[in-house]
C-alpha cells in the first residue's frame, strides 16, 4: 500500500496485491476476468481473497477515482504450473473536511500546518488497545513532501534502521523528531502500537502574501457574481455618475 500525501492533505493511494496462480483453470479464469472486469467486487468474488479491497475506510473518508488494473501474468513455470500476477488498485483521497479524511491538517499558527495521519481511516485490524495489526506480507509505504519538518512516528519504519541517529529530542513537546532526508517511510507486517505519524510544513512568506491576494480576489468575484452583485454595481454606477456630475459643475 503506497500513500502519497499532497500539500493540501489529500492523498493518492496505490495498492498492489500479488497473486500466485496455480493450474490452467486458474490462469484461464484470471485472464478472462482481466479482459472483462475492472471492479473490486468481481475480483474479490473470483479470487476469494478478503484482502482484495481498498484499505482506506469509507466511514469518515471519501474515496474517488477508483481503478482496478490487473497486470499480465509473469514468471510462469510450466514445470510446476504456476504464474505470478499483480492487481493494482489506485484511487484518490480528498483533503480532510470537518475532521474527516486520511490526514488531518491543523494550521495552528501563521504559515505553519501540522499534518497528522488518522489511524481510524486505515481499515486494517485493530486491537482493543488501539494497536494497528498489519497482515503478514503487508507493507505500508507513506511518502510526504520534501519540505516536511518535525517528523514524528510512534513506530520506527523498517527502512530507517541505518538512520537511527537522525533524530532530535524536543523537550517542550516531549517527542523525538526525525531529522534525516528520507521522505518515504515503510512499515511491514507487524503490530504497530498506537500508531501515530505526523509532520509539519512551514510555507514561505511569499505564499502567504499570494494566498491573501488570491482570497481577496475570489471574494470580490464571488461578491459581484452573487445576488448582491447587481445592486452593488448599480450603486457604483450611480456614485461614478455623481462624481462626474460634480466635477462638471465645479468646472
Amino acid at each position: 500500500m503506497q500513500v502519497n500525501i499532497n500539500r493540501d492533505g489529500g492523498a493518492n493511494v496505490e495498492e498492489k496485491i500479488a497473486l500466485l496462480i496455480s493450474g490452467t483453470p486458474s490462469r484461464e479464469l484470471y485472464e478472462a476476468t482481466r479482459a472483462a472486469y475492472s471492479d473490486i467486487a468481481t475480483w474479490k468474488n473470483r479470487t476469494k481473497l478478503s484482502e482484495m479491497r481498498h484499505h482506506i475506510s469509507r466511514v469518515n473518508t471519501d474515496i474517488t477515482n477508483i481503478r482496478v488494473i490487473p497486470q499480465s501474468l509473469e514468471s510462469c513455470n510450466s514445470f510446476v504450473g504456476t504464474c505470478r500476477a499483480t492487481v493494482l488498485i489506485d484511487y484518490a483521497v480528498p483533503a480532510s473536511a470537518n475532521g474527516s479524511g486520511l490526514v488531518k491538517v491543523d494550521r495552528y499558527k501563521p504559515r505553519t500546518a501540522k499534518y497528522s495521519l488518522q489511524q481510524d481511516a486505515l481499515s486494517f485490524e485493530q486491537t482493543k488497545t488501539g494497536d494497528l495489526v498489519l497482515p503478514s506480507g503487508t507493507t505500508i509505504s507513506i511518502s510526504i513532501p520534501q519540505a516536511a519538518e518535525k517528523i514524528y512516528f510512534s513506530s520506527l519504519p523498517q527502512n530507517l534502521e541505518d538512520e537511527s541517529e537522525s533524530f532530535r529530542y524536543d523537550q517542550s513537546a516531549n517527542l523525538r523528531f526525525y531529522t534525516g532526508s528520507t521522505r518515504i517511510f515503510n512499515w511491514q507486517g507487524d503490530t504497530l502500537s498506537k500508531f501515530q505519524f505526523s509532520y509539519e510544513i512551514e510555507s514561505p512568506l511569499e505564499s502567504e502574501v499570494i494566498d491573501f491576494f488570491q482570497s481577496s480576489q475570489n471574494f470580490v468575484v464571488q461578491f459581484f457574481l452573487g445576488p448582491q452583485g447587481f445592486p452593488a454595481i448599480f450603486l457604483l454606477a450611480i456614485a461614478a455618475s455623481s462624481i462626474l456630475g460634480f466635477n462638471r459643475i465645479s468646472r
